[in-house]
């Protein structure tokens, strides 16, 4: 099962003015927010931890009766810059969970999972018209394709989607934009109305071997995807948004 969750600068009053929440960050995560001298980049990080955080509580909250307090729930970077979810406390016997972040504007969207060996790779992209020669530099025929056979109006958002759904891919396999992003193929579906549709993704073998599973939706003027390894089942999917839009004055405890 992928967990998800996105939020707004709304969400507290902190947000905004690039501060952090009280109750939110432990020690170390306040020396590094301390570090980023750049106010957009403190407001996207501490955005992605305030809706990190409160995903992973929920997702606690709901698999265990137990929610832990936010500033307990901490969240480090691997070398490659993939998050880490750590859980102090009492709450330290719930293990490890899978987690990825992404920022878009004033959204941040997060996704994790519990299932052993599954990674999963989230994104979320504001959807806006792009040049024609960043579809020619960055996708292969058949998106090139895909796109075009699209009526008028979904030609914007479906290559807003592709863009995104190969970030996610990367982010699965912990490379960022470091490759070739021609080396995967991510053919969206058709829209569904408030759900997630597939994604077919095509892994060039000089990239990896693994096989991955993708969905779309559109949210708010927004793109979001999602790409996990084939660890995630066919008889496992994706759960509803943890909560939804979680409003400040509901959800801090």
């Amino acid at each position: 099962m992928i967990y998800w969750l996105t939020q707004t600068l709304a969400a507290h009053p902190a947000l905004a003015r690039a501060e952090a929440p009280e109750g939110l960050l432990n020690t170390e995560e306040q020396v590094r927010y301390r570090s980023l001298v750049v106010e957009k980049r403190r407001r996207d990080w501490v955005l992605g931890r305030w809706t990190a955080k409160h995903l992973v509580a929920a997702y606690l909250e709901t698999t265990t009766g137990c929610r832990p307090a936010l500033n307990d729930i901490a969240i480090t970077a691997d070398p490659d810059g993939a998050p880490r979810v750590t859980i102090t406390g009492a709450s330290a016997s719930f293990g490890d969970l899978a987690l990825s972040i992404s920022h878009s504007r004033d959204r941040a969207f997060c996704a994790l999972t519990a299932i052993p060996g599954c990674v999963p790779g989230a994104d979320i992209e504001y959807v806006e018209a792009r040049d024609l020669s960043f579809v020619a530099e960055f996708f292969v025929n058949a998106e090139i394709r895909l796109v075009s056979d699209a009526p008028a109006p979904l030609q914007t958002l479906l290559v807003t989607t592709i863009w995104s759904a190969k970030e996610a891919v990367l982010k699965a396999l912990h490379h960022g934009l470091t490759v070739d992003t021609r080396n995967i193929v991510c053919l969206p579906s058709d829209p569904i109305d408030n759900a997630w549709a597939p994604v077919r993704i095509i892994c060039d073998s000089s990239l990896t071997r693994a096989t991955f599973r993708g969905w779309w939706r559109a949210l708010d003027g927004f793109a979001l995807t999602l790409a996990v390894n084939e660890e995630l089942t066919a008889g496992q999917t994706i759960a509803s948004n943890m909560g939804q839009e979680q409003a400040y004055n509901g959800v801090h405890r």
